[in-house]
């Protein structure tokens, strides 16, 4: 059949002739990226269908009024010396934590010669006082160079064991022998003159100019400027204003106040794979056209939703239709059991989730896979496993590499992979 390179340049010839032959780019990439891996044939396809278009625009989120709410108060709040607004770079230049080359065990095929990171030894990693969820990073922020600020970045977004706070971390890669990184705590305005923790599961988030999304709970994204950030106080566990008259976040150095929100009108709550409000667990940028957000709904087994709302890049937030609403234009019905996450590049999709081979088992924290396919035709398990409870997906154009987290404890590691080799895309 020839070499995979030869494969490749023909694939990429058929798909540039034709759009319609992506079906067969999507049967034939995927067995092409279990050669380039050399993992051996990927697994069986399973149909990945496309959900009719009423039921998806039965879709929708509301932004309510709540950004004129928050931006007043945080106009009111940084009137105060003690919260004037800084920036990423501000973080990254007071950075206390560093990041260990990969010391865990990827489970990725070797061929993709992954790289990435641990978190610090001791509590980011041994504990489960905070457990990392989400990944995006630099390369969303700004697609065409991958950078913010000159550098490259990896935010990540954590909850506490109990579900109380949220917060995120920004992590300086741009040197790879020496990465660190700063935790920062996000918050919500309560009034003029303090703010409060923003409590949740921090399912995922994606960032996207200036703006984090991020799933706080099943039927809530909220949105912050990461041109916002406050230095804060580090001496007590209280949240905003303080009796000794400082502002505290917890032992953070940093805050981020919330400046938007997205939720079902009516402030419904999600329904796992049935209904108009499918569950947001995780959420990834798309940014092919004029991009959109990603979100996934977790389920045991297969059925979980995968869904696209638009965004508007003139503003960077989602994009609003004449009722006020943000209307959903498609979705899928996933077949991947435990499906922690999605990132989408020119219709092809990447998945989190649990290995065909350990479907239905219980009771062990075992590997994950990664499954690729298109949407509307179906996915393939791709060649080799992934970390131990892989959650979010995270692509980044310039670079062409495709960030994923896990939240094992003791294995946690945030990886990156060339998307193409994985994928055998083009």
């Amino acid at each position: 059949m020839g070499s995979p390179t030869e494969v490749a340049s023909v694939l990429v010839a058929v798909r540039a002739r034709s759009t319609g032959w992506i079906a067969l780019l999507a049967v034939l990439g995927v067995l092409l990226a279990g050669l380039v891996a050399g993992a051996g044939p990927a697994a069986a396809a399973a149909a990945f269908p496309r959900i009719d278009a009423s039921t998806v625009d039965s879709y929708r989120l509301t932004p309510g009024s709540v950004a004129d709410t928050y931006g007043k108060r945080i106009a009111a709040l940084e009137r105060n010396a003690q919260l004037a607004p800084r920036g990423v770079a501000d973080v990254l230049a007071s950075a206390n934590r560093t990041a260990r080359p990969l010391c865990h065990a990827t489970y990725l095929a070797s061929a993709l010669n992954p790289k990435g990171f641990c978190w610090q030894d001791g509590e980011d990693d041994d504990e489960n006082v905070w457990i990392p969820q989400g990944v995006s990073g630099s390369g969303d922020a700004n697609p065409a160079t991958g950078t913010v600020g000159g550098r490259r970045v990896v935010v990540a977004d954590w909850h506490d064991g109990n579900d109380d706070f949220i917060r995120v971390s920004f992590v300086d890669i741009t040197d790879p022998n020496r990465m660190t990184y700063r935790h920062v705590l996000l918050v919500e305005p309560s009034s003029d003159t303090t703010f409060k923790a923003v409590a949740g599961h921090g399912h995922g988030l994606a960032w996207s100019g200036n703006l984090l999304f991020v799933a706080t709970s099943g039927s809530l994204i909220r949105v912050f400027d990461v041109r916002h950030l406050w230095a804060v106080d580090t001496s007590t566990a209280q949240v905003g204003l303080g009796s000794d008259g400082k502002y505290h976040a917890r032992y953070h150095a940093f805050a981020l106040p919330q400046v938007n929100a997205y939720w079902y009108p009516g402030g419904v709550g999600c329904a796992s794979l049935t209904g108009a409000h499918p569950c947001l667990s995780s959420l990834a940028v798309d940014h092919t056209g004029d991009g959109s957000l990603i979100t996934v709904e977790h389920s045991a087994k297969g059925g979980g939703r995968v869904v696209r709302w638009p965004m508007d890049p003139g503003t960077g937030l989602l994009k609003v239709s004449s009722d006020q609403l943000v209307h959903a234009v498609e979705g899928f019905t996933s077949p991947v059991w435990g499906m922690q996450g999605a990132v989408a590049r020119d219709g092809y999709f990447v998945i989190t989730g649990v290995c065909p081979e350990y479907a239905g088992q219980t009771g062990v924290d075992r590997p994950s896979c990664l499954h690729g396919g298109v949407g509307g035709v179906s996915t393939f398990r791709l060649a080799g496993q992934a970390p131990v409870n892989s959650q979010n997906l995270s692509y980044w154009p310039a670079t062409g590499e495709l960030w994923l987290i896990s939240e094992q404890l003791r294995e946690r590691v945030t990886v990156r992979v060339p998307f193409n080799t994985l994928t055998g895309t083009a």
